[in-house]
């Protein structure tokens, strides 16, 4: 009876050591929102919005620290402010990682749903970072 119980307590603590490795979602920092009048640091496709351009009115671009901890299919959520939708996303040029649209996600929307991977061979996906912009338009 107690070897039974100690090979349930190796088998639970195998489990949850296991779980704790596992990679996690991306995290994102707060977003730095850039105002109609400024200049975008970036392209943002789709939108003839390019980088050195004035930020037009009634458009907001936000702009989001992202962080990787390991290889994960996790879906992140990017929220524009309220009363505004997701017309455009970019990325600096060279971007150590990089996101596609998660199944599903669409424009036009006040949140949109991205997924995250490594931009290029050789890029650690444990502890990348990167930034990611979104055009929101009231």
């Amino acid at each position: 009876m107690q070897l039974k119980a100690l090979t349930i307590t190796a088998l639970a603590t195998l489990a949850c050591a296991g779980s704790a490795a596992a990679a996690q979602a991306p995290t994102l920092g707060a977003p730095t929102v850039f105002k109609a009048g400024q200049t975008t640091p970036v392209d943002i496709a789709g939108n003839d919005l390019h980088q050195g351009q004035t930020i037009r009115k009634g458009t907001r671009l936000l702009r989001w620290k992202v962080t990787m901890h390991g290889k994960s299919n996790a879906r992140v959520t990017l929220s524009c402010p309220s009363g505004t939708k997701h017309v455009g996303l970019g990325t600096s040029s060279r971007p150590k990682i990089a996101f596609k649209l998660a199944r599903g996600a669409s424009y036009n929307h006040r949140t949109i749903k991205v997924q995250y991977y490594t931009a290029r061979a050789g890029v650690n996906a444990d502890g990348a970072t990167g930034h990611t912009y979104a055009l929101c338009m009231k």
